[in-house]
């Protein structure tokens, strides 16, 4: 039996007709190839390894060549048409991909690229592209650990830096201030796991974290106030999303920085945020303690 959208090696038939005939078994019949997709050799008899998929008439059609995007996996196609019915994208072998406009977001573009889920879509018995890639996401909270090796597909850009898809399977993140490598959307790359937040997203570096790492949360902070004029809107009252957003840490991480940074004078909390001290030679933490001595001695008590 063979697997419309993955690759079967299949019997050659007969040659004829600018192709090749192939042996699709009772379910598919002959499934033919093109000769423009064969580069090597072949012979009634042979087994050539093709990828399947089936054309507008459902029948199946065969090519050696490897889609952009395989079936059960997300990318960035181009538009190469747009009709009333939907749109076929550049797929990198010899016939297009078709997404239906009922899987669109947004009006397309031709020669524009999209982000997309391609499947096998059981009703129209056809492989297709959606837009809607939420929904084949993961949406469990994933089980890594702290420098867990993960795949990782640059999917969009984000005020705080780069969204992207983690292991083909959930929603994660890169902060801007841990990219010292170039990327774009659209790049594959390796990896690694800072930390799983509460909703599942994943926040991830391109380099692992350790003692070797320059930016720590505590110097990332401090960067950050520094490029800010001194201020940052954030505090131990924000909203664990937003701290998760800008700083990629839990927000219990980011009280415990914060409050060591206080201790050691370098900020100051404030109502709305925190707001930092223009020094950057080492003070020793505070005595509260002391300080609160001081005060009574200074009010007479």
């Amino acid at each position: 039996m063979v697997n419309i959208g993955s690759f079967n090696s299949l019997k050659v038939l007969r040659i004829g007709g600018g192709g090749y005939y192939l042996d699709g078994g009772e379910n598919e019949g002959e499934i033919f190839l093109p000769k423009t997709d064969v580069h090597t050799e072949v012979k009634e008899g042979d087994e050539i390894s093709v990828f399947l998929t089936r054309n507008a008439k459902r029948n199946a059609i065969a090519t050696t060549m490897t889609p952009f995007v395989m079936p059960g996996n997300f990318g960035f196609l181009t538009v190469d048409s747009v009709s009333t019915y939907g749109a076929l994208l550049d797929w990198g072998v010899s016939f297009p991909l078709f997404m239906p406009s009922r899987e669109w977001k947004a009006r397309l573009r031709v020669d524009e690229t999209y982000l997309v889920y391609v499947y096998y879509d059981t009703e129209t018995r056809q492989i297709i592209a959606t837009m809607h890639t939420e929904r084949y996401l993961n949406q469990t909270t994933p089980s890594y650990k702290m420098n867990q090796e993960v795949d990782l597909l640059i999917a969009a850009e984000h005020e705080s830096g780069y969204k992207v898809i983690v292991d083909n399977a959930y929603w994660g993140m890169i902060y801007s201030s841990e990219i010292f490598e170039y990327v774009e959307i659209g790049m594959k790359t390796k990896g690694y796991v800072k930390y799983v937040r509460e909703d599942g997203k994943v926040d991830v570096s391109l380099q692992k974290q350790g003692i070797s790492v320059v930016n720590t949360l505590d110097d990332l902070i401090l960067s950050s106030l520094e490029k800010k004029g001194g201020f940052l809107p954030f505090n131990d009252k924000s909203d664990p999303d937003e701290i998760a957003d800008n700083f990629g840490c839990s927000k219990k991480a980011f009280k415990k920085c914060i409050g060591v940074l206080y201790k050691h004078r370098r900020i100051q909390i404030e109502e709305d945020g925190i707001r930092l001290i223009s020094t950057k030679e080492p003070v020793a933490p505070k005595d509260d303690s002391q300080e609160s001595q001081k005060n009574n001695e200074e009010s007479g008590e």
